[in-house]
């Protein structure tokens, strides 16, 4: 796993705008864009103390049209971090986009 500011790293990388929990309808670029969303914290226990703490996150890449490049770029930059990701692709038709998620899981 990697850290929070790791990740944010990665995506300062791709040089794909970006915003944490999204943008608002006023500064919303044109696709493509992404939003970082965080999920609920998960803990693992061993011998009655917290062994280790994780937050998933979801890495959302919108575009107009399906990217198979940018994905690729997303993949192979988070591969490059050592961060294992699951991805999923959602058309969001009354917005017409594509959404392609990632999820991370990040250490807290």
């Amino acid at each position: 796993m990697i850290t929070l500011d790791q990740l944010c790293a990665v995506l300062d990388g791709l040089n794909i705008p970006w915003a944490n929990e999204g943008f608002s309808d006023d500064d919303k670029p044109a696709p493509p864009y992404m939003s970082l969303e965080a999920g609920f914290g998960e803990t693992a226990y061993a011998d009655n103390d917290a062994w280790a703490r994780w937050m998933p996150y979801e890495i959302l890449l919108y575009t107009a049209h399906r990217s198979y490049d940018l994905e690729s770029k997303i993949a192979d930059a988070l591969d490059a971090a050592g961060c294992a990701f699951e991805k999923a692709i959602t058309h969001l038709d009354g917005e017409r986009l594509i959404e392609a998620s990632f999820t991370v899981n990040v250490t807290e």
